[in-house]
């Protein structure tokens, strides 16, 4: 006799990542109606920043690294300095391989290679 067997653990992670990016589109959605931003402009910005922190959610980022993307909501460039100055306790070189984590992952993209550098959400 055979029974059921439960359902795998990859089946519900896929279940719940994607109940929780349409959850995330359609506060995005309902946040730009309320807001009265246009698609155009604001809407769209709004809604990539809704499905970066969704993905960050998925590919467990830590608190410190979302912290650094959430940067972006209020600034388009973001420099080395003005991290530092949000998370003062994180030495220079942490900042620096949170930051390289996460253009590799394909959130940012870095523009310059000195001191002038600032990254960028792609």
């Amino acid at each position: 006799m055979k029974t059921k067997s439960s359902p795998s653990k990859k089946a519900l992670k896929f279940v719940f990542y994607g109940a929780a990016a349409v959850v995330g589109v359609i506060l995005a959605f309902t946040t730009v109606k309320n807001k009265g931003e246009r698609l155009r402009d604001g809407g769209k910005r709004l809604l990539k920043k809704t499905m970066i922190m969704v993905k960050a959610n998925k590919d467990k980022l830590n608190k410190r690294q979302k912290k650094e993307l959430s940067l972006f909501e209020k600034e388009q460039r973001i420099t080395n300095e003005m991290i530092r100055s949000v998370i003062p306790n994180v030495t220079e070189r942490t900042i620096r391989r949170d930051l390289s984590l996460l253009e590799e992952k394909g959130y940012i993209r870095k523009i310059g290679k000195t001191k002038g550098s600032y990254y960028e959400l792609c």
